[in-house]
């Protein structure tokens, strides 16, 4: 096999590795709270799940009420039997009203997500 068959074969294979390394981000597969949930009770804790494991350092969520006040919460963990979900306590009881969570996310391949969703507790 000549040189410039070889660069050529090589190039290809190294092209369709980084194309499919492209793809890999962590992608949101639950959460709970759910998203839209409506609820009379307050959740102790927030728990998302990824397709992929998450780096605790570079992960977490901010909860904030209907106002964008920034709701406490504990210290984020990673579920040891699953290193996909990320916990986070919730540090005080909510009282009624519309609230969001603004998560990011950096999967164990470095990608590097974010997103929200929102969900209701009524009286």
């Amino acid at each position: 096999m000549s040189n410039t068959k070889t660069a050529a074969i090589i190039l290809a294979i190294a092209a369709v590795l980084h194309a499919g390394a492209g793809y890999a981000h962590p992608e949101l597969r639950s959460a709970e709270p759910a998203a839209g949930l409506a609820t009379t009770m307050s959740p102790t804790q927030i728990r998302i799940t990824f397709n992929e494991n998450v780096i605790l350092q570079f992960s977490g969520i901010e909860l904030k009420d209907q106002a964008g006040k920034i709701m406490p919460t504990g210290k984020p963990t990673i579920d040891p039997a699953n290193k996909k979900s990320l916990i986070v306590p919730v540090n005080e009881q909510l009282p009624p009203g519309d609230y969001k969570v603004e998560w990011h996310a950096v999967s164990d391949d470095t990608h590097r997500v974010k997103g929200n969703y929102a969900f209701t507790i009524r009286q």
